[in-house]
């Protein structure tokens, strides 16, 4: 019988095995768009946790990096991208997720960096942005922005100051956001860790 410590390890082992098991994939598609792989697997993490066949309920949100139907079509109608390369996408097929996941994350963040350079005060803040956009809409973000649609108590996003604005974006995005950023910050230190080793 095991004790409960060598249970704990155990555990902990399965859990290492299920995070680092698409690690080949973050670093292809990251590296093809430009795009830090730990912040892919980290998004991942919050998406699905690492679950290939999740489906989300409420929003229909479906795969590794939970792609809506509606945000695959409207991505495939905008710009040519992920779907040269996929004529029949499988938001279940781990490999086309973390593309189109990676191709879109980099498309959101060419998109806020182009349109918002002048209001940007810092682009420290671009993954937040990218992230905030992925889960709530980029034309939530852009519209508040862009076209002069800051709504009252939202002043802050005319800025476009992500540490003030946070606060004023819909909880489920900020929580989103701020967990993301938690996990991708560890994946950093162990990585560090890794390579002192």
């Amino acid at each position: 019988m095991l004790r409960k410590e060598q249970h704990k390890i155990l555990i902990n082992v399965g859990i290492n095995m299920l995070e680092n098991k698409y690690d080949n994939l973050f670093i292809k598609y990251g590296s093809e768009y430009n795009i830090d792989p730990l912040l892919l697997k980290a998004q991942v993490k919050q998406e699905s946790n690492f679950n290939p066949l999740a489906v989300n309920r409420i929003s229909g949100a479906k795969g590794l990096a939970q792609f809506i139907d509606r945000t695959w079509e409207e991505w495939c109608d905008l710009v040519p991208g992920i779907q040269r390369n996929i004529i029949n996408y499988d938001p279940f097929n781990p490999e086309q997720a973390i593309h189109s996941q990676a191709a879109y994350m980099s498309f959101l963040i060419k998109l806020i960096d182009q349109k918002l350079t002048q209001t940007m005060s810092e682009k420290d803040y671009l993954y937040h942005w990218a992230l905030a956009s992925y889960n709530w809409g980029i034309g939530n973000i852009l519209g508040r922005v862009v076209k002069n649609k800051v709504k009252m108590g939202m002043i802050q996003f005319a800025k476009f100051n992500y540490e003030f604005a946070d606060k004023y974006l819909p909880k489920e995005t900020s929580n989103y956001v701020k967990q993301i950023m938690k996990y991708y910050c560890e994946y950093q230190q162990e990585e560090y860790d890794n390579a002192k080793k």
